[in-house]
């Protein structure tokens, strides 16, 4: 077994997946699959059952490349109380769950964690989300410009209105 102890990390052991190699230097470990293995430790950190050290905090903030100063302006924070957080034995449950959810929210659709740097949209500014039936599901498009609405169901593509079931209904 060997301690992975990147970025900190005291609580991850390797049981194989790496070999230890002698250079001029000293001793080097070597890692097999490191994306890989980060995106596990990750995984792991986001469903583990007790709340987040700070250590592991940074760690998914660093995974995540969230700066500091976007942390500090999405959490209403200063930078010393953030770095309180990362030293702390354990941070704030809110904290908490916005990393974990923003990881969660990163393996599905890294572009929505990288959209966070982006500034804010003014608070009278209306959004539209486009939703769209495909064969593997629905999809969203997110538009600040109203879309052009149809006027009737017929419309929508060609389809036929009577071909609609209860099983295509909210109802």
């Amino acid at each position: 077994m060997h301690p992975f102890v990147e970025g900190g990390l005291q609580n991850v052991w390797l049981s194989n997946g790496y070999r230890i190699k002698e250079t001029r230097n000293g001793r080097s470990v070597v890692v097999h699959n490191p994306q890989g293995l980060k995106r596990t430790i990750c995984s792991a950190l986001c469903v583990k059952s007790v709340p987040l050290s700070g250590v592991e905090f940074r760690y998914l903030c660093r995974e995540l490349q969230i700066t500091s100063a976007v942390l500090c302006k999405r959490l209403a924070l200063s930078e010393s109380q953030l770095q309180e957080w990362e030293s702390a034995r354990q941070v704030p449950r809110h904290a908490d769950t916005f990393i974990r959810i923003m990881y969660a929210v990163h393996l599905d659709r890294p572009e929505r964690v990288r959209r966070l740097e982006a500034g804010p949209v003014a608070r009278n500014q209306n959004v539209y989300f486009v939703l769209r039936h495909t064969d593997r599901g629905w999809t969203l498009q997110e538009t600040l410009e109203p879309p052009a609405a149809v006027t009737s169901v017929t419309q929508a593509k060609g389809q036929d209105p009577t071909l609609a079931t209860d099983r295509d209904s909210l109802a």
